[in-house]
């Protein structure tokens, strides 16, 4: 059938199979600052943003493309493309041009390594590593010096927010992300619909510096055996958690191992029993 147009006599442009062609429609007015998408959930952002990491570190430290660091989550690099503008504008990639072509490429930044470096020992408390990033951003003075008086709603924040960058209603989705991004960074804390601030004691603990030989979660790192040696572990108090580790050849001669057993006799000879602890 053919095409039908019906001509107005209103003023008002013609209709073209049912729907309106207003061409004096007003323009969707942007934002004056970079939202992240809503094209894409959040948690696929992050490990969009780990992608980039691990090829970068693999690769010899090249820049990255949006093609190669969607093959390592299955995603298209064209659906990666959505997050390179707030990446980009949060300093958590930098844009270059990939070596061998025209292509645009990524290179992490410090801080997005050391968030997936912290990633790998606890994803739970690695986005505090992006922390100082976020707290020096727009989003973040806007809204933070607010929740030192009381917690805001929701709603109130993202009224916040929009009003800082000029963003329309059809914004709000991408503001929400951005609330996503300053909880996960430990900017804010958002639980049952509220958001507030984090409590000093929060901020004084995620800005202690890792001791030597912990993890990042402050966990005491074992060092690392040789790999020629095996551990055994005796336990003498499973309630008390007492043991003792020995880190020994595979290939243990019976005369070696009576010298172990004379060598602990002499370093472990006690004649109390330990305290209990409580």
């Amino acid at each position: 059938m053919n095409d039908e147009k019906i001509e107005t006599t209103n003023g008002a442009a013609p209709v073209e199979n049912g729907q309106a062609q207003d061409k004096g429609r007003a323009k969707r007015t942007p934002p004056s600052r970079t939202l992240p998408s809503d094209r894409l959930a959040f948690p696929k952002q992050l490990a969009a943003l780990r992608a980039y990491t691990v090829l970068y570190e693999s690769n010899g430290n090249k820049p990255v493309t949006n093609n190669a660091a969607g093959e390592v989550i299955s995603m298209a690099g064209s659906t990666l493309l959505v997050t390179n503008p707030f990446f980009c504008e949060m300093k958590l990639l930098k844009r270059q041009t990939d070596m061998d072509g025209d292509e645009a490429a990524f290179v992490p930044t410090p801080e997005a390594l050391a968030y997936h470096k912290a990633y790998e020992w606890d994803p739970g408390t690695a986005g505090e590593k992006l922390k100082g990033l976020f707290e020096k951003t727009w989003f973040s003075e806007a809204l933070v010096p607010r929740l030192k008086f009381r917690e805001y709603e929701d709603r109130e924040a993202l009224t916040v927010l929009a009003e800082a960058c000029g963003a329309t209603k059809e914004y709000e989705e991408r503001l929400k992300v951005l609330l996503d991004y300053m909880a996960f960074a430990g900017v804010i804390v958002r639980e049952g619909g509220k958001i507030r601030a984090v409590s000093g004691r929060m901020a004084e603990r995620a800005s202690e510096p890792t001791p030597a030989g912990t993890s990042p979660d402050k966990r005491e790192v074992a060092p690392a055996v040789a790999s020629d040696l095996e551990e055994f572990v005796f336990i003498l108090d499973a309630k008390l958690k007492r043991r003792v580790i020995v880190h020994a050849p595979h290939d243990l001669t019976k005369k070696e191992l009576d010298r172990v057993r004379r060598w602990m006799d002499v370093q472990f000879e006690r004649d109390d029993e330990p305290a209990p602890t409580q």
